[in-house]
């Protein structure tokens, strides 16, 4: 017998599931196997189905993108504890807004740019985070997901 205290209790998730449960499940699969590219949106896609099967494939689980018991006590297992920073949007050319505002000003605060805070993710703020992706050895893409918030939040100013 074992005691459910701990436990948590998740519905079975798939292509199409929408929910808190994929959100949390997104927020997990940023953490582990997706180079920090799945928006946390609580929607089941293509994308996600694609980072559970990488993700079963990791913990030598059942591969088939369909998250049930055994996938979800994986997934339980591991410890986010930077949910702050994985809650963050994923910025990218176009976005708006005050945590673009933040990104400028992080930016600036660490010498990797010259920028106005304006909150537009233009041409200069995409330059600068590709500077900072190439310096850290993060994937150079001009988008800041997870692995790159992580790493801006790691550095004092």
């Amino acid at each position: 017998m074992t005691h459910a205290t701990q436990t948590t209790t998740h519905s079975t998730v798939s292509l199409g599931s929408i929910g808190q449960d994929v959100k949390d499940l997104q927020v997990v699969l940023n953490a582990t196997v997706v180079d920090n590219s799945l928006v946390v949106d609580g929607v089941f896609g293509n994308l996600t189905k694609g980072a559970v099967m990488a993700f079963q494939k990791e913990y030598g689980l059942t591969i088939d993108g369909i998250v049930g018991n055994q996938t979800w006590a994986v997934v339980d297992s591991i410890d986010v504890s930077e949910k702050d920073i994985n809650s963050r949007p994923v910025l990218c050319f176009g976005s708006k807004g005050e945590d673009v505002e933040y990104l400028q000003t992080r930016l600036n605060g660490i010498e990797f740019g010259s920028l106005a805070v304006d909150g537009i993710f233009g041409v200069a703020t995409e330059e600068a985070v590709k500077k900072f992706q190439k310096y850290y050895g993060l994937t150079v893409d001009g988008i800041v997901g997870n692995q790159t918030w992580a790493k801006l939040e790691s550095i004092d100013v």
